[in-house]
């Protein structure tokens, strides 16, 4: 914020007083508006738009400073009032601050203290804009509304995540790698009123298993060798706010009771503290292992029921093909405006190899695959073609396989699976880990081969 942009209002029933003031702050680009009564202050602000600063003098007949002040709050929100005393004792500046002033100088004043604590000030507002906008760039970008898709089994996702954002229950989120969990859960964040609160996100499989414990919940200087400062720990920094514990299966069973102990007393003790502190988090969990391995395998079961009040399956990419063209346009708009291109689109033959390709990386592997394209393509290049995408995949093509080939497999598959539901009497568990699938395959295949 320049200081043109600042408005202050200077009121004061000594008009000599009021010219000086003024001339001091419009020589220094300030945008100045005088009164010389409360009274007159009080119109002024209904009427003046966008007033930032009030410097009122404390002594005024009619209305004095203190009543004035807290009329001006009222009127405008968010001002800030630097109070104007001729007597500057110790009192004074308490009942200054206990009515709303954010300072007060003295009369006579020095210039250069005036227009300090005016530049600190208008760091502040500036501060202030910039959180703004940037809180708003981070809802433009990772708001309900931006993450992209029209399938109907997305839609049921939006539904159920919109309404875990207006709670505070914990938070279960899976699915496949790739399938946007982290993106999911910042959505929930911003979409709840813990939106101007940290969003802080751990990896549990990226950290050392020996330092995860530290890095949760923090110690103290001395706790252990290579403790030398005090580190709050994730948790705290955390705090009103929101974590999300990614990957939490891979967190050691021995740490998973210390954490089962957090989030019932909501209360942490840093590593070689003596006492706990208050948490006020709210904890979202993400994983790419399935319900059934998370509860029986990962985690242990008092845990797992901790955390999933509110359980969220992403969906992979390649059970919602119909988002597949809204992503690939997406990701060329992003990609021309990133690398200054004009890619519009791809070629028949590319856009079909997509459609019907499984993305097993599935959001992640798509977007990387279209930066990884526009990033060296010619800046003439208009169309991605199929030979483009052979350049920058990195899985192999099948090799061409007959009609009766093919057959032959789906009927050897059809059979594995009949034979694997059989031998486990209809558990399909115990049926995908016979056939070494997970469960969420086995679904998908007995209802590609109409298996009941």
């Amino acid at each position: 914020m320049n200081k043109s942009q600042l408005r202050v209002l200077v009121v004061d029933d000594d008009e000599e007083f009021v010219s000086a003031v003024k001339e001091l702050l419009e020589r220094n680009n300030y945008e100045v508006v005088t009164a010389f009564s409360g009274r007159e202050a009080l119109k002024i602000a209904a009427e003046v738009p966008n007033i930032n600063i009030a410097l009122l003098d404390l002594v005024m007949p009619m209305m004095d400073g203190f009543t004035l002040l807290e009329k001006l709050k009222d009127i405008i929100f968010g001002l800030t009032v630097i109070m104007i005393t001729g007597q500057g004792t110790v009192q004074t500046a308490v009942d200054a601050i206990k009515h709303g002033a954010s300072d007060f100088i003295t009369k006579p004043f020095d210039k250069d203290i005036l227009l300090n604590k005016l530049e600190v000030t208008r760091k502040s507002y500036e501060l202030e804009n910039k959180l703004g906008e940037l809180k708003q760039i981070i809802s433009q970008k990772y708001g309900f509304e931006n993450i992209i898709s029209s399938s109907k089994i997305m839609k049921a996702v939006f539904e159920k995540a919109s309404a875990a954002a207006r709670s505070s229950a914990p938070v279960f989120i899976v699915g496949e790698t790739g399938t946007g969990k982290e993106l999911l859960s910042k959505a929930i964040h911003l979409g709840g009123d813990r939106s101007n609160k940290p969003f802080i996100a751990v990896n549990c499989g990226a950290i050392p298993k020996e330092l995860l414990e530290s890095e949760l919940f923090g110690y103290k200087k001395g706790a252990f060798t290579g403790a030398v400062k005090d580190h709050e720990g994730l948790f705290i920094a955390a705090n009103g706010g929101t974590i999300l514990l990614d990957e939490i299966g891979e967190m050691p069973k021995d740490l998973q009771v210390r954490l089962l102990r957090v989030l019932e007393d909501y209360k942490v003790r840093p590593i070689g503290h003596t006492h706990e502190i208050s948490l006020d988090v709210r904890v979202i969990a993400a994983s790419n292992h399935s319900i059934d391995d998370l509860k029986n395998k990962y985690l242990r079961e008092d845990l797992f029921f901790r955390l999933a009040v509110i359980v969220i399956e992403l969906p992979p990419l390649r059970d919602r093909a119909s988002d597949i063209p809204l992503l690939i346009e997406n990701f060329i708009n992003t990609f021309n405006k990133k690398y200054a291109k004009n890619v519009e689109g791809l070629s028949e033959e590319a856009f079909n190899h997509l459609y019907s390709y499984d993305f097993p990386g599935n959001i992640r592997e798509l977007e990387n695959l279209i930066e990884g394209i526009i990033a060296v393509s010619p800046s003439n290049k208009a169309t991605i073609t199929y030979k483009d995408l052979k350049g920058h995949m990195l899985w192999q093509q099948p090799k061409a396989t007959s009609e009766h080939q093919i057959l032959a497999l789906d009927k050897l598959e059809k059979f594995a699976l009949e034979e694997a539901l059989r031998e486990s009497k209809g558990n399909k568990s115990r049926a995908a880990e016979m056939l070494g699938i997970s469960r969420d395959t086995l679904y998908r295949k007995l209802k590609l081969f109409d298996i009941q």
